[in-house]
């Protein structure tokens, strides 16, 4: 018995310990290179999620159709026209297309993968949006909370700009992508080619980019008042390295733009465009107030600034005082200008937050953790699954991966008029239409080839005049009815429940009868057609 419990002893002795062997189960032999932090794998979650929240949003019924069709047009004629050529009202008129090239990728995204390659497009642009905010907050305050808060605010504010899929997005992607950069700690050798090339594609994507060139502006003439005020004198300005980078990169950026299929006159249509006569009967474009959403949002965090500012143990640089009150201006003159302003305050309001929570916690801002981050295999698989998961069932994901065609009603607003489109193809409608402008984009990309549509969300292209026109006739014009005679209308398209009262004056007038109506869209077909 002795003999056999010195046996086992010795053989239990020559194993492993049980402490050397969880050791070795737990040693991490992932490689070291792809190891990523539990903080990284939270950035992934939030930025996944918004991927699919994004992709599952229903694409509004304005905007994307119209630039659909631009692009179709584009596209299949290998240039761009000259004049506007999908609205006969709007013969004659100029066409500087400052959108042309968002147009022809959505167009070909639209014929691969038809509407999951646009849910793609806009999700993916605004995911990057988030992704660049959360990157350089974390950078700048090593805190994942606070990137989190400033993307949280950005969608906040930005929510109702955000919900109309348009070039304008490709703009803003441009637009956080220059501002992440331009708020880098270090300046790095490449951004002299970056920049100048992105706003080469920016020129070409959309006409937003003298808010660009405008940011670049605000960097340099904060920095040269920065310098100035700190000197003493305003010549150190002159011999300070970073104002005079400013200045070159702000004269290569200018230059860049040029590089278009217009030259110098794409200057002149970006800066003419927002003061169009036009616009001004668009909700979008009046000035920014306190009984709109975005306007309660955008006070809110203005706020919250002015609070941050009057804590902060951090410089409140002169460069971020002109971009909030430069932009915040512009915002309030035009409220669709808000979705430049809300990623700029979101970020200030995060720096400037992690700024006096570390100070309150007596830490400096960029001081390191007290714990240090581990980086861990577990982590990066954990990262990958949730990008795979949530991709996977996506739109874009179900068509690539499955071959599964997405159910196009289920993907559009419920407020596109299908049904009265289906109905004009199938009774082969022709001839001038009247429509409410916020269906002529539908109208241009799905309705019948030789309807001529009124009016579109591109308004600044119809004549002063024709839009003059189709305010009376869509406010109930006393003149109306003897307007829709002249232009030759035989058939009207209107949205509904909005244009409720537009309708019932309609069929009283005794002229015209519903041919086709469901909740989002009425028909009209006038009872004795005008020749």
């Amino acid at each position: 018995m002795a003999t056999a419990l010195e046996n086992q002893n010795e053989s239990t002795n020559g194993n492993p310990s049980e402490e050397d062997s969880e050791e070795s189960i737990l040693v991490d032999r992932f490689p070291e290179a792809l190891r990523v932090s539990r903080f990284t794998f939270f950035t992934v979650c939030i930025l996944s999620l918004s991927f699919l929240l994004f992709s599952s949003l229903p694409l509004w019924h304005t905007d994307i159709w119209g630039h659909l069709a631009y692009g179709e047009l584009i596209w299949q004629s290998g240039g761009i026209p000259v004049f506007e050529p999908l609205v006969p009202l709007s013969s004659g008129i100029p066409f500087i297309d400052t959108a042309w090239l968002s147009q022809i990728f959505s167009f070909q995204a639209y014929q691969l993968f038809g509407v999951a390659g646009i849910k793609f497009l806009y999700a993916a642009a605004i995911t990057a949006c988030l992704g660049l905010l959360l990157y350089r907050i974390q950078k700048r305050t090593d805190s994942f909370l606070w990137g989190l808060l400033c993307v949280i605010g950005f969608l906040l504010c930005d929510w109702k700009q955000l919900g109309i899929v348009r070039p304008q997005l490709a703009g803003l992607l441009c637009f956080v992508l220059l501002f992440t950069t331009l708020n880098a700690r270090q300046w790095r050798r490449f951004y002299w080619f970056a920049i100048p090339a992105l706003f080469v594609l920016w020129a070409n994507l959309h006409g937003s980019f003298p808010v660009g060139l405008g940011l670049i502006g605000c960097f340099l003439v904060g920095r040269a008042v920065d310098v100035g005020r700190k000197s003493g004198t305003w010549k150190a300005m002159f011999r300070d390295s970073v104002t005079r980078r400013y200045f070159l990169l702000l004269e290569l950026s200018a230059i860049a733009v040029l590089v278009n299929p217009y030259g110098l006159q794409l200057y002149t249509e970006a800066f003419a465009f927002s003061s169009h006569p036009n616009l001004a009967e668009l909700v979008e474009w009046s000035p920014l107030t306190l009984r709109m959403y975005q306007g309660k949002a955008a006070a809110l965090l203005g706020l919250l600034i002015v609070i941050a500012y009057r804590l902060t143990p951090r410089r409140i640089s002169v460069a971020e005082v002109l971009i909030l009150v430069g932009l915040g201006t512009a915002a309030l003159w035009s409220s669709r200008m808000i979705i430049w302003w809300a990623p700029v305050a979101a970020y200030y309001l995060a720096l400037h937050g992690a700024a006096i929570w570390g100070h309150k916690r007596k830490r400096l801002v960029d001081e390191a953790e007290e714990n240090a981050v581990h980086y861990a295999g577990k982590w990066t698989v954990v990262s990958v699954g949730m990008i795979w998961i949530c991709f996977a069932v996506t739109p874009i994901g179900s068509r690539i991966l499955h071959g599964k065609q997405v159910d196009f009603e289920k993907s559009v607003s419920s407020t596109t008029p299908i049904g009265a489109v289906n109905y004009l193809k199938e009774k082969k409608i022709e001839g001038q239409l009247f429509n409410s402008m916020e269906l002529g984009d539908y109208l241009l990309w799905d309705g019948p080839k030789n309807a001529s549509v009124f009016a579109n969300s591109h308004v600044h292209l119809l004549p002063q005049e024709v839009w003059d026109h189709y305010l009376r006739i869509i406010n109930l014009g006393s003149d109306g009815e003897e307007l829709l005679d002249r232009y030759g209308v035989n058939t009207i398209v209107l949205d509904l429940p909005r244009r409720s009262n537009l309708l019932r004056r309609l069929e009283r007038s005794g002229d015209w009868r519903v041919g086709y109506k469901d909740g989002r869209s009425v028909v009209l077909l006038r009872n004795v057609p005008i020749e």
